[in-house]
């Protein structure tokens, strides 16, 4: 804003005629011609005007306003939604006259939006900023960047999260950031790499950000950042290390009651007993996630009894995978949202019920190409290593062949996606 729209902003905002500006200091016509920017003030005849209309009150004001912005930031970083709600609300009761501090709360709102599922207020927000970013401030730009990604990661377009964290990074060195300012920072960059599957990246700022969070003990963020490691690890089949993070992460979470977050690790942290052969562990995990299904939404349910169907059978339970597949077939036909878990349902009840041929006809016509186009790939690899197996003892040598070398390529798929995608 210019210094003479400056002027006439804060006059009509203290409901002033120019008359009672201008009197004793310059003529109306004078300060007319200032507001219109037709021409410059001296600095004298300037502070004259800007003291009658209390702009050291303003400036006061706009510290103030500052002060309240980056306390607004750092209650984003702590998800501390009751008091980031309370800032919102004042702010959207305040006008701001500096440029720069309203990019900046426009900027910090994206993460209002994002954290309130207002998605089409962010769009919004962002075609309009963008024409700005030249205007910006160096911390506002980055900022600006970095909760872009986080947008279109929630709108499902990881590619262009990528690209922003990684424009967002560009501004660190030039920047005075925060223990947990860096520290958010490493976990998005963490965040958004894992989803693009650039697991080696991801980990070395999940280690990054974990650190940085250890020293400033915020838990749910260590937490957040242990969960990720376990994520990655187990995409690069280090099993033992996805475990060691899991474990970490299930151990805190309980600790300082992180309801949001256990049910979740309880899961991963079954399928890695599974995996490690420590099936017994793995049963309990999940038996106890089962008998509190009624917390839990749907899609989580119905991946937790799918869990507890395949160790059922892993273990040899038939009648008990049996009874959890029923319950099964029923939220699936209850929630269509479940629609994709329809193939996997499939193999276990055709599996279940030792009707091999027609599992075998459904492998090939539905069960391989649902579950290749979800890149599903382990789950598929472990359905053609079970069919190998049993037609192995069967003695039908060229079916088991075609299933385990369909397993084995699958495997390898998996190891391209998870490891082998460079950002």
């Amino acid at each position: 804003m210019s210094i003479g729209h400056k002027v006439r902003y804060l006059r009509k905002k203290k409901q002033m005629k120019q008359e009672d500006l201008s009197k004793g200091i310059c003529s109306v016509s004078y300060l007319s011609k200032i507001e219109n920017e037709i021409l410059q003030p001296s600095d004298e005849t300037m502070q004259l005007l800007l003291n009658r209309l209390g702009y050291i009150e303003e400036t006061n004001a706009l510290t103030r306003i500052q002060e309240l912005l980056a306390q607004w930031n750092i209650n984003f970083m702590k998800r501390d939604e009751k008091e980031s709600k309370k800032l919102y609300h004042y702010f959207q009761e305040n006008d701001f006259i500096n440029e720069g501090i309203q990019l900046e709360y426009r900027v910090l709102r994206i993460q209002y939006y994002l954290q309130h599922n207002m998605i089409a207020h962010v769009r919004k927000e962002l075609v309009d900023l963008t024409k700005k970013i030249i205007d910006m401030p160096l911390k506002t730009k980055f900022y600006f960047f970095k909760h872009s990604a986080y947008y279109y990661y929630q709108v499902g377009k990881i590619g262009e999260a990528a690209t922003n964290i990684i424009e967002s990074q560009k501004f660190i060195s030039f920047l005075e950031l925060s223990t947990l300012e860096l520290a958010d920072f490493y976990y998005a960059f963490s965040f958004v790499n894992s989803k693009n599957n650039d697991t080696k990246t991801a980990v070395k700022y999940a280690e990054m950000a974990l650190s940085s969070y250890q020293t400033i003990y915020m838990l749910t963020k260590c937490v957040d950042c242990h969960i990720i490691l376990g994520i990655c690890h187990k995409r690069n089949f280090h099993y033992e290390m996805a475990f060691e993070h899991y474990e970490a992460a299930h151990t805190l979470a309980k600790e300082i009651d992180y309801q949001e977050m256990l049910h979740p690790i309880m899961h991963n942290l079954s399928s890695l007993y599974s995996i490690l052969g420590q099936h017994d562990e793995a049963l309990g995990l999940l038996q106890e996630l089962y008998s509190e299904l009624s917390d839990l939404e749907s899609y989580t349910s119905a991946r937790i009894v799918l869990s507890l169907v395949k160790e059922y059978c892993k273990v040899g339970r038939k009648s008990e995978a049996a009874q959890c597949l029923n319950k099964m077939y029923h939220m699936i036909h209850k929630d269509p949202s479940l629609i994709s878990l329809r193939s996997e349902y499939i193999f276990f009840d055709l599996m279940l019920g030792d009707q091999f041929e027609e599992l075998d006809r459904k492998m090939e016509k539905n069960i391989i190409p649902e579950l290749m186009k979800q890149n599903k790939y382990l789950t598929l690899s472990g359905f053609c290593d079970y069919l190998g197996e049993y037609y192995l003892e069967q003695s039908k040598y060229k079916k088991s062949s075609y299933y385990f070398q369909l397993g084995k390529e699958l495997m390898v798929k998996s190891l391209q996606k998870n490891i082998g995608v460079k950002v």
